[in-house]
Order: C-alpha cells, then structure tokens, then sequence
C-alpha cells in the first residue's frame, strides 16, 4: 500500500505546526522523517495515522482519505509506534503483543496458534521473548519500548509508522530495532515511515530523507542528497559538519567541538 500526504497542514490551539507537507512512501521503502524539535515530525506521523486531522489537504491509503477508511481497516494495514504509549494495566508482555492481532480477529474471537506463532515472531525479532510472562509494569521504559515495537509488528501491517523508535534504548538496541524495520521493508515490503532524531541513524537505514524545519518541508532525497553542510547549517547552525563515513562511504554528521 502506498501512504501520502497531499499538502498537509495540521494546527495546534490556532498555530500552523505543519504547513503543506507533500510526500510520498511506497511498498518496500524506508523514509525517515528528520528535523529540530518542534519542526513537526510527530505532528506529521499523527496526522498519517488518523490520530489528528488535518486542517487541509489530505492522508491518503492507496489514494483513499484515511479520514474516510473504517478505524478496523486502517489498523490492519497500518502499525503505529507512538513516542510514548502509557501501559496502566497489569498485563504480560505476550498479552500486550498479541492486542497487534486484534484487528485481524472477528467480534470475540480469540488468538489462535497462528496468531501466537506471529507474535513470537514479533518478539523474537525484537529482543523480548525472554520477558513474555513479565507484567509490563516492571519493565524498563526501553524494554516497554521494544514490546509496543513487536505489538506493532505482530500486526502484520503494509505500512509501519515509527515515531522516535530508538527513543530511551541504548545503542545495539537502536541498531536492532531499525534492523527489524528494514527487514520488514525487504521480507515483506513493509512501506516504513519513521522520525529520528539521529542522523546518521536516518542515514544508515532509510532509503530516503525527509527534513523539516518551522513545519514545512526544506529538503527530501537521498541521505546523500539531504545531509549536506549546504541542506543542514541553515537549519542546524553553522557548526554542523559532514564528512564520508569511514566503512560505508554515506554521509556522516558531527558538530565542531
């Protein structure tokens, strides 16, 4: 399925946070969404999920309004990673996981050996099957993170929304889960979208770069293309540099000392 946005605007207590974003993320694509704070990449991701409509312009699933599309069709093409996802309730982590099966599931029906044998897919590949029987309440807020990642991924969905995925995990764990997700993309043709702080994560993993600053989009391509000295210092600041990185021959970005 292919997920788009067409000139779309999104507003907060009366202020443009998100100003005519057009792009595009087809089946077996990775895109990374990057940007300062408040540039809009969560408000972006909001209003590609149905969590927020947008003032003008519209989200589109293969060229329907998802505004228009039944919440239970949605959810079973489209995943979701939130920044941050309270979990109150005193559930296990395999039961957390397999909520992912729900909208494939009718009206009270329960999970099947077929769902479960997803879900444990889903949590092999995330780092969390050793911890399927623990309450979610004793995790870790990275371990909570890597189960809301595999009940996003026991869901099967065409198209992944990520947003600040490597948030609270150290650095194998950060590789890890945007390994997942890339493997998603070519196993299955996942269509990925996800925001990331990190830009030579978003360089290392996606296909292509969207960058947003005040809003409004300021650079889309290549990583190559987009992580340039030129596209960064306006809105980074003049320290940023780019250099080639050592064993890829991407582009890597550090700050001057």
């Amino acid at each position: 399925m292919i997920l788009e946005a067409a000139g779309v605007s999104c507003t907060y207590e009366g202020a443009d946070v998100l100003a005519d974003v057009t792009l595009r993320v087809s089946p077996g694509e990775f895109v990374a969404v990057a940007g300062p704070n408040g540039s809009g990449k969560s408000t972006l991701l909001r209003a590609m999920s149905r969590v927020l409509k947008p003032r003008a312009g519209r989200a589109l699933l293969d060229g329907r309004d998802l505004f228009e599309i039944p919440a239970r069709q949605s959810a079973r093409a489209i995943g979701v990673v939130p920044q941050e996802s309270p979990l109150e309730f005193d559930f296990t982590v395999e039961e957390v996981v397999l909520m992912g099966r729900a909208p494939h599931l009718e009206r009270f029906q329960s999970e099947g050996e077929a769902d479960r044998a997803v879900a444990r897919e889903a949590m092999e590949r995330t780092g969390t099957w050793d911890l399927r029987g623990r309450s979610v309440r004793d995790l870790s807020g990275g371990e909570r993170q890597r189960v809301i990642l595999a009940r996003a991924f026991a869901q099967e969905p065409q198209v992944l929304l990520l947003d600040e995925p490597t948030a609270h995990l150290d650095v194998a764990y950060q590789v890890q889960v945007l390994r997942v997700a890339r493997s998603l993309r070519d196993e299955k043709r996942t269509a990925v979208l996800a925001t990331l702080h990190d830009l030579n994560l978003a360089a290392a993993f996606a296909d292509r770069l969207v960058l947003l600053s005040q809003g409004r989009i300021v650079a889309f391509g290549s990583p190559g293309e987009v992580l340039t000295e030129t596209v960064l210092r306006p809105v980074f600041g003049p320290d940023v540099v780019v250099r080639s990185h050592p064993d890829t021959g991407g582009p890597l970005v550090l700050v001057k000392p």
